[in-house]
């Protein structure tokens, strides 16, 4: 049953059905090297106090954001803490195809960060290096998926039926699959009456091509994490992280043509997951004077088990085409059944299936200095090599994929820098970050930079028992897909997305 919705998603160019050395998907992948990249990305989580900074800051300690960062920064804690944040996230996005330009937008509010720490710390009279903890229990939305794409042009090279025409050519109309399948049973591509492996088309102008992505979904972590303190000068950490997470994608993929016996052709297709996953992290940090601090944490591979359905519908809409009327050069007809083609519809069953994800692992190093009680500035190096995550199913073979993963992504360093300005119970803040292009170079036939800039600012009241942070974060990146992929991979249609994302977080803070 797998193997069925796959093989639909193929239609849409999700996979490559034509291995080149450019393009680098292996032959027989279903896609689920998307869902590696897609789980492996965090979108900036915590605090508004840390996405002001960009998301550096990992040793500072003594913010409830330390739980998914450097839990060893609990151990800076010497009181208890509630928090509350909620967020607001718009991205823009504007896609890129045949020379125009196609803008739509998204928005959403949502519970950001929520929790709260336990301190145990011992009073200053308790002899002995170790000077207790903090106990931390959070909520993070770690990653939020929704987006509204729209790509729009004139493709005057060729048509997906261009693309169903290749995948059938040398194969017998009970051999055929996927899109080609369908594209058969819509009497788009049609076998020679005197060859069945050699097929034709009634339609030989070019398409309007029109495409519309909406997705819409979440990723939530749950941590439960614990920091210790020795002698104010070294920390330690570790904790469990919990995830669940749903993605829905909506896709509607039409191409429409002028003074053909086709006025349009449309794949409506649906994908829908729902996941849970584990991790784990441990950190140290270490002060060796009053104003400097470094640290280091590692944060395991995320294990998730996903549940997915989906489907498909396909529709036709002929000119009231005579079939009789579409013949070969000599005039002999090239579809000998007599009928006259309107709307056409067919309709996939809802497949089901289930498979495991493995994300990379996370390597990160910190350090800040301290201007007294003036302010700060730190920084933060993170390593993670995409090319690790690994999917794994008994409902259906993941070697392609697999392999397709290793062949695609390479490692990246993530670079995150930030800082604190205080006056009286002010605080001023401002943080950049650059996020490492998780593609190897010319990946998809197309020489584009994937990687992610962010740039932060914040301010904040601290008022002793109650706080309150706000921060705005500015992310930009780029993206790319092909709707369907020809055997030459530059013939196949390309669409840029340029995706401009603005979060807000507002933090309320109780001291207890």
């Amino acid at each position: 049953m797998k193997l069925g919705i796959k093989l639909i998603m193929i239609s849409l160019g999700v996979v490559c059905l034509f291995q080149t050395s450019q393009a680098q998907i292996q032959q027989g992948s279903f896609g689920y090297y998307n869902d590696a990249l897609r789980y492996s990305q965090l979108q900036n989580p915590g605090t508004a106090r840390f996405s002001a900074l960009a998301g550096s800051g990992s040793v500072l300690g003594g913010d409830i954001s330390s739980a998914i960062y450097n839990p060893a920064g609990l151990g800076v804690y010497n009181r208890s803490q509630f928090v509350f944040t909620p967020g607001f996230s718009s991205l823009q996005t504007e896609g890129n195809s045949f020379g125009t330009a196609n803008k739509d937008e998204a928005t959403k509010l949502s519970i950001a960060n929520l929790g709260v720490v336990i301190n145990f710390n011992k009073g200053d009279l308790i002899p002995g290096s170790f000077r207790g903890g903090s106990l931390a229990i959070t909520y993070n939305r770690v990653n939020d998926f929704n987006r509204n794409v729209l790509s729009s042009g004139y493709n005057g090279s060729n048509s997906i039926i261009d693309n169903m025409l290749q995948q059938a050519d040398g194969l017998f109309p009970e051999e055929l699959s996927g899109i080609a399948q369908t594209g058969y049973d819509h009497y788009l591509i049609n076998p020679d009456p005197n060859d069945e492996t050699l097929y034709h088309s009634p339609v030989l102008g070019f398409p309007t091509q029109t495409e519309t992505i909406r997705t819409k979904g979440y990723t939530d972590q749950v941590n439960i994490a614990y920091g210790t303190n020795f002698d104010d000068k070294i920390y330690f950490g570790a904790g469990m992280g919990i995830t669940t997470s749903s993605y829905t994608n909506s896709r509607i993929y039409t191409e429409s043509f002028n003074n053909e016996p086709l006025s349009s052709f449309t794949i409506d297709e649906r994908l829908e997951l729902n996941g849970t996953g584990v991790n784990f992290n441990i950190g140290a940090i270490v002060r060796p004077l009053d104003v400097l601090r470094v640290g280091l944490s590692y944060t395991s591979p995320t294990y998730y088990s996903f549940n997915e359905e989906g489907d498909n519908i396909y529709n036709s809409e002929w000119n009231n085409y005579d079939v009789s009327n579409f013949r070969d050069d000599m005039g002999n007809r090239l579809i000998l059944e007599d009928t006259v083609l309107g709307s056409l519809q067919t309709a996939t069953d809802i497949f089901v299936s289930s498979f495991n994800l493995k994300t990379p692992a996370k390597l990160n190093a910190g350090l800040a200095f301290f201007f007294n009680k003036n302010g700060f500035i730190t920084a933060d190096i993170e390593h993670l090599n995409y090319a690790n995550a690994n999917v794994s199913s008994s409902d259906f073979f993941t070697g392609s994929d697999n392999t397709t993963i290793e062949n695609i992504y390479n490692s990246a360093t993530n670079i995150k820098l930030g800082g604190e300005y205080r006056y009286e119970m002010f605080r001023l803040r401002a943080g950049y970050a650059h996020y490492g292009d998780p593609y190897k170079s010319n990946f998809d036939g197309v020489d584009l930079d994937r990687s992610r800039k962010m740039i932060s600012g914040g301010v904040g009241i601290n008022l002793g028992k109650y706080f309150f942070d706000l921060a705005i974060v500015n992310t930009k990146f780029d993206q790319s897909f092909r709707s369907y992929r020809m055997a030459v991979l530059e013939d196949s249609p390309l669409t840029v997305i340029k995706h401009n994302m603005t979060n807000a977080k507002l933090t309320f803070g109780l001291n207890f």
